[in-house]
């Protein structure tokens, strides 16, 4: 397939990415996502707002990956069943893009997929069990499918590969920012004991609570992930306090102008900050950068007056962890 569709790019770039089309929704299926995630690549794909009803069961999902609000397909939308009494849809006004049509295919094809599979596999319990869209009956229902008998769980957000051990369920969700799995555990679970064999894996551990707050150990385990580092693979939500607030708002916020400061620096004097930050000396900043004491003082008193603010102060020192926080989970 890969072969194939190198040699297509040079002679057809539009038969190449309805090539890319159908590998994308081969390996939704094959990671076995849930309708949401199945949704969500569709209008990632298309760049437009996708949806699909099921029976009287509306699901939309912008082309950012945000879920929004139901509303009935208009007659001006391509549509196409996708199962019994079920219908999906692009919703494109004016004329179709080249892909639309095979978009519009597989997505149809994966939904009737998970509808198979519904009956006797746990992924899509999983991603019913942690989703704020699904109602709460569903998640009710969806709970006892996964045979969970502690009291306090949580969610533990992690890269696609390797699986955790088998006695957690698990299942490959499409976010916002990339397809992502999640996998519940016992609250009282070692999350290192979840994957024996992989101490390097990044790993996002989100708030515990009992199984209706599972959607809301999803979101703090997504924010938590996406702090890690390869100084800090885990990080437990828990851990983040108030900050998961800043977090939360972060995601529907513009970036703040201290975190496009941020941005705006190379890596070399973000790299200077961060020592300065978390030494609070400069002279302790300088040893574990290697660097002559003397540059480094230098060098800050630049970007002191760059930023506005001081990180070895105290006020300058929570706004600027704030600031890399929000430059972290930024777009």
């Amino acid at each position: 397939m890969q072969d194939l569709l190198g040699r297509l790019t040079a002679l057809d770039p539009d038969a190449s990415e309805t090539l890319k089309v159908v590998s994308y929704f081969d390996a939704l299926v094959a990671r076995s996502v849930g309708v949401e995630s199945m949704l969500r690549g569709a209008a990632v794909l298309s760049g437009a707002t996708v949806g699909q009803r099921d029976g009287r069961h509306i699901v939309r999902v912008r082309a950012d990956g945000v879920r929004i609000d139901p509303v009935e397909p208009s007659p001006s939308w391509p549509v196409r069943e996708s199962g019994p009494g079920a219908v999906a849809w692009i919703e494109r006004e004016g004329d179709a893009h080249s892909n639309d049509a095979m978009i519009l295919e597989r997505l149809s094809l994966g939904l009737g997929i998970i509808r198979a599979r519904r009956a006797v596999g746990p992924e899509s319990a999983v991603e019913l069990a942690i989703s704020s869209y699904a109602g709460a009956e569903e998640r009710a229902a969806a709970l006892p499918r996964l045979r969970l008998s502690a009291s306090m769980l949580r969610l533990v957000a992690s890269p696609p590969e390797p699986a955790p051990l088998p006695t957690h369920p698990s299942a490959v969700v499409a976010t916002r920012h990339g397809l992502t799995r999640a996998t519940i555990i016992d609250a009282q679970t070692d999350v290192r004991e979840v994957w024996p064999e992989t101490a390097a894996l990044r790993l996002g551990v989100g708030l515990a609570g009992p199984g209706d707050q599972l959607p809301q150990s999803w979101a703090s385990a997504l924010v938590a992930v996406r702090l890690t580092s390869p100084g800090e693979p885990v990080v437990d939500a828990a851990d983040l306090g108030a900050l998961l607030l800043v977090a939360d708002a972060a995601e529907s916020s513009p970036l703040h102008p201290d975190a496009a400061a941020l941005a705006a620096l190379d890596a070399r004097s973000r790299e200077l900050l961060d020592a300065v930050a978390e030494e609070q000396s400069v002279r302790a900043a300088a040893t574990r950068l290697g660097r002559h004491h003397s540059s480094v003082q230098e060098r800050l008193t630049v970007l002191v007056e760059t930023l506005g603010y001081d990180p070895r102060t105290s006020r300058g020192h929570a706004r600027y962890v704030l600031a890399r926080m929000l430059l972290t989970l930024g777009p």
